[in-house]
C-alpha cells in the first residue's frame, strides 16, 4: 500500500494538485491529462517505489504502476480532493486557466486521449464477462453440464455488460466528456429499448424522416457519436437556461435532441464507419496474414508501451459483433512473448532477488494477462531481451496470422484466453510457440548487458 507522503511527493512530481486536468487508470497505469507537462518531474516521479516507468505520450502522462493500481488511483483521488493539501496544490486555478490559454494539445492527442480515456474505465467489466463467456463455454463442452441451469444463468450474467454496451459506454463517455453521466446512459438505453429493437429492419418514421429500425447491441461507434453531440448540446443549453430550471430541462432537451438524430444519422453512421474501419484492417491481415501477423506480434508490445492499444478497442469490438477479432489474437502474442522472456530469466539467473521479481511477476500473468510488470521490471532495464520480444512475438503472431484465427471474446492474452480462440488448437499451438521461444533465446544469449536487475554484476 502507498504511503500519504508518497502520494504527495508522485503529485508534485506531476507539477502540484493544480497541474492536473483530469485523471483515470486502466488495469495498470495511471493517466493524467496535464495543463503544462514542462513541470513534470521524472526523477522524482521514477523514485517512488509504486511507480515502475514513466510513459508521455497521446497527450497524458502515464505512470505504470502494476496490479495495485485501484489502491494507489484511490489514495490519490482521495489526496486530490482533499483541500488541505495545500503543498501539493502547486498551481492556483489562475495559473491553470493561463496554462490553458497557451497550451494546446494536438488533434491527434486529444482524439486518442478521448478514445482511451472512454474506454479504459470499462475495460475490467468487458475482460471480466470475456472469461466468465470463456469459462461457460469451455465447461458446456461437458455432458455432465448440458442443460444445466445454473451454467445458463452465469452465461446470461456474462452477456449483460456486452449486450448493454452502448449504456455503459454513455455513462463512461459522458464522465470523459464531463457531461451529465446518467443521459448518457439514458441515451444508450434508449438504442437498446425492446419496444424498438424487436423492430429491426424495419423503417419508421419521426417527424416524417424515415428510420431504418437497427439493434445496437454490443455496438461502439453509434454512442460515440451521440454522447459528442449531447455533450456539445448540453454545454449550450446551460448557458442559455436559468439554473433554477437547468435540473429538468437541460436533460429533457438534450434527450429529446440527441435520441431521434441518433436513430436518424448518428446511429447508422457511427455503425457503417466502425464496419468499413473494421473491413479495411482485416482486408490488409488478409493480404498476406504471415507477414501482417509477424509484424503486428513484433510490435504490438511497441503499441502498448506508449499506451496506444486501447484506441484500437472499437475496432475490436467491432469485429467481435462480426465473428471474431483477429487484431487482438495476433497483438496478444506479444504480451506471451514478455512472459516467456520472465520464465527465461526465472530459469537463467541465480540471483534471489531477480529470481523473486521474475517468478512474482511470471505466475500471475499466465492468469491475468497483466504484463507490465514484466515489460516494465524485467525487459526494458534489460534492453538485450527486447529483440527476443520482438522475435518471440512475431512466431506467434506469424502463426496466427498465417491460419487466420480469432478470438470470440475480448480477454487479455494468458492461457485463460485459450478458449476464446476460434481454432483452439493452432491458437494453443502459437501461445506456447511463443512462450518457449522467449525462454530459450534468453536461456541461450542471456538477458542483460552489463548488470542483473537487481544491480549484481554477471
Amino acid at each position: 500500500m502507498s504511503s500519504r507522503a508518497e502520494i504527495d511527493a508522485i503529485l508534485d512530481g506531476l507539477g502540484g494538485r493544480g497541474n492536473i486536468k483530469d485523471y483515470f487508470h486502466c488495469a495498470t497505469r495511471l493517466r493524467f491529462n496535464l495543463y503544462d507537462y514542462s513541470l513534470i518531474d521524472q526523477e522524482k516521479l521514477k523514485s517512488q517505489p509504486s511507480v515502475l516507468s514513466i510513459v508521455i505520450a497521446s497527450g497524458q502522462c502515464q505512470l505504470i504502476i502494476g496490479p495495485a493500481v485501484e489502491s494507489v488511483y484511490q489514495i490519490i483521488k482521495t489526496a486530490i480532493n482533499d483541500k488541505e493539501t495545500s503543498h501539493s496544490a502547486g498551481c492556483s486555478q489562475q495559473h491553470k486557466i493561463e496554462k490553458t490559454a497557451t497550451r494546446k494539445e494536438s488533434k491527434i492527442n486529444l482524439i486518442l486521449g478521448f478514445i482511451s480515456g472512454s474506454f479504459l474505465p470499462i475495460i475490467g467489466i468487458i475482460a471480466a464477462a470475456g472469461l466468465l463467456r470463456a469459462m461457460t463455454t469451455v465447461l458446456g463442452e461437458f455432458s455432465y453440464f448440458n442443460g444445466n441451469e445454473t451454467l445458463k444463468i452465469i452465461n446470461l450474467i456474462a452477456n449483460v455488460p456486452f449486450h448493454y454496451l452502448p449504456v455503459i459506454l454513455g455513462f463512461s463517455i459522458a464522465r470523459k466528456l464531463k457531461s451529465n453521466e446518467l443521459v448518457g446512459a439514458a441515451i444508450g438505453a434508449a438504442l437498446l429499448y425492446p419496444e424498438f429493437t424487436k423492430l429491426a429492419g424495419q423503417t419508421l418514421h419521426f417527424a416524417g424522416i424515415p428510420i431504418m429500425v437497427t439493434d445496437y447491441s454490443g455496438t461502439v461507434f453509434p454512442i460515440f457519436f451521440a454522447m459528442i453531440t449531447a455533450a456539445f448540446i448540453e454545454k449550450y443549453l446551460k448557458r442559455g437556461i436559468p439554473n433554477s430550471l437547468q435540473l429538468m430541462f437541460v436533460p429533457l432537451i438534450t434527450f429529446l435532441i440527441v435520441v431521434p438524430l441518433t436513430l436518424i444519422l448518428l446511429g447508422p453512421f457511427g455503425a457503417i464507419l466502425g464496419d468499413y474501419m473494421a473491413k479495411g484492417i482485416l482486408y490488409v491481415i488478409n493480404l498476406s496474414g504471415l507477414l501482417s501477423g509477424i509484424f503486428i506480434g513484433a510490435f504490438y508490445s511497441v503499441i502498448v508501451m506508449f499506451g496506444l492499444h486501447w484506441t484500437l478497442t472499437p475496432i475490436m469490438y467491432t469485429n467481435l459483433v462480426h465473428g471474431g477479432d483477429p487484431i487482438y489474437a495476433i497483438g496478444g502474442m506479444s504480451a506471451i512473448a514478455q512472459m516467456g522472456i520472465a520464465l527465461g530469466i526465472l530459469i537463467k539467473s541465480k540471483d534471489s532477488k531477480t529470481r523473486q521479481l521474475a517468478g512474482s511477476a511470471f505466475f500471475p500473468s499466465l492468469i491475468s494477462g497483466i504484463t507490465e510488470p514484466i515489460l516494465y521490471g524485467l525487459i526494458i532495464p534489460n534492453k538485450r531481451t527486447i529483440p527476443f520480444m520482438f522475435i518471440s512475438g512475431a512466431v506467434g503472431g506469424g502463426i496466427i496470422g498465417f491460419y487466420g484465427v480469432k478470438l470470440n471474446e475480448m480477454i487479455f492474452a494468458s492461457l485463460l484466453s485459450i478458449p476464446t480462440a476460434q481454432n483452439i488448437l493452432v491458437y494453443t499451438v502459437a501461445l506456447f510457440a511463443t512462450l518457449l521461444t522467449g525462454a530459450l533465446l534468453v536461456i541461450i544469449f542471456g538477458y542483460e548487458s552489463n548488470v542483473d536487475v537487481s544491480g549484481d554484476k554477471k
